[in-house]
């Protein structure tokens, strides 16, 4: 799907996962940032392209007068009463333009595949950002370690 702005030369394009690993070497940047910022050791960008390869997430990218300068990584997620998107990498700049750009359209896109909801976890300073685009805060995700612990006796387990 091809969304094009004339008055901002932007196209929002969803790629085949041939057309995403052919265009790597300029999304892998767009997404190394967003990793090194937002991910805390659950993928890196190898993983999104070998995730992207094997089709389990679709990459979307928005071009501006031929350069990619957003790429966005996500996949649908099936819970047994609903059907959400995944948002798990957004990265490029010209964000607020892009979120107000190409968010009514990808949440059209979303709906004609079945979508109920958009979902993504986020760090506090981007939720501020979605915030204004309509996301609501739904769950606060917490982690706890198990690797290392000093205090964890396995033979109880």
């Amino acid at each position: 799907m091809v969304v094009l702005f004339e008055e901002v030369e932007m196209q929002l394009v969803w790629l085949t996962a041939e057309e995403a690993c052919a265009a790597w070497h300029d999304i892998a940047p767009l997404f190394a940032r967003v990793v090194k910022k937002a991910v805390h050791g659950e993928y890196d960008v190898d993983d999104l392209r070998h995730m992207t390869a094997r089709g389990g997430i679709h990459v979307g990218v928005a071009r501006e007068n031929g350069k990619i300068v957003m790429a966005l990584a996500f996949e649908f997620r099936h819970y047994p009463k609903c059907l959400g998107v995944n948002v798990l990498a957004m990265g490029g700049s010209r964000l607020t333009a892009f979120m107000a750009q190409f968010l009514s359209p990808f949440k059209a896109f979303c709906l004609s595949a079945g979508a109920d909801f958009i979902e993504c976890s986020v760090s506090p300073a981007m939720e501020r950002l979605h915030r204004r685009s309509g996301f609501e805060t739904v769950y606060r995700n917490m982690r706890l370690s198990v690797k290392g612990e000093d205090d964890v006796d396995s033979q109880s387990i």
